[in-house]
């Protein structure tokens, strides 16, 4: 499912938000914003800031406090959930790029649940994130499949804690690279 690498990770991650955002209407619907205060998600769209997509998205948000010299040079995306029973809730999603087709992203929802499922991967472990339970999987070790023993593979890991829930995502990254990032995450 992930032969092609990087490429097939982000076109996988890519459909399961393609409801989300479309950006040529971002601008206006981020116009559209109320703050969050106010208790209720109040737009979809794509951001340049962590405040504006905060206030789309009406929960707090979390970001990484390393991203060991990624960059993120994309928007951050707010859409809504797209698992049923949670479609009034938010999802949003960030991602940070580097050389050799190495990126890691994240991808949050207040729905307590993931809102998409990231498909078929092997399980390689559990990990302990800000006191919270983590599993990770990769996209490894099955037929046609780079070894899990390998940097050159995409990652997940994934945990609750309360009623968020978070989803990240890792090519061309060292597990102990992914984890680092998802345990230096601090509130907007």
């Amino acid at each position: 499912m992930f032969g092609n690498g990087t490429l097939a990770a982000r076109s996988m991650l890519a459909a399961g938000l393609a409801g989300i955002v479309m950006l040529t209407a971002a601008p206006a619907m981020a116009a559209t914003a109320t703050p969050a205060s106010h208790g209720k998600p109040a737009a979809t769209g794509s951001f340049k800031t962590w405040k504006a997509a905060q206030r789309a998205a009406g929960f707090r948000l979390h970001a990484p406090g390393k991203t060991f010299g990624l960059k993120r040079r994309h928007p951050i995306l707010v859409g809504n959930c797209l698992a049923a029973g949670h479609r009034s809730k938010k999802d949003v999603y960030a991602e940070w790029d580097g050389a050799r087709k190495a990126f890691i992203a994240v991808d949050q929802t207040n729905a307590g649940s993931p809102c998409s499922n990231f498909g078929a991967a092997k399980f390689l472990g559990r990990w302990r994130v800000q006191g919270h339970r983590a599993k990770m999987y990769g996209f490894c070790g099955r037929r046609g499949l780079p070894s899990c023993t390998t940097k050159n593979i995409t990652l997940v890991l994934a945990w609750k804690a309360g009623t968020h829930f978070y989803t990240m995502y890792s090519n061309n990254e060292w597990r102990r690279t992914l984890v680092a990032v998802a345990r230096s995450l601090h509130r907007i």
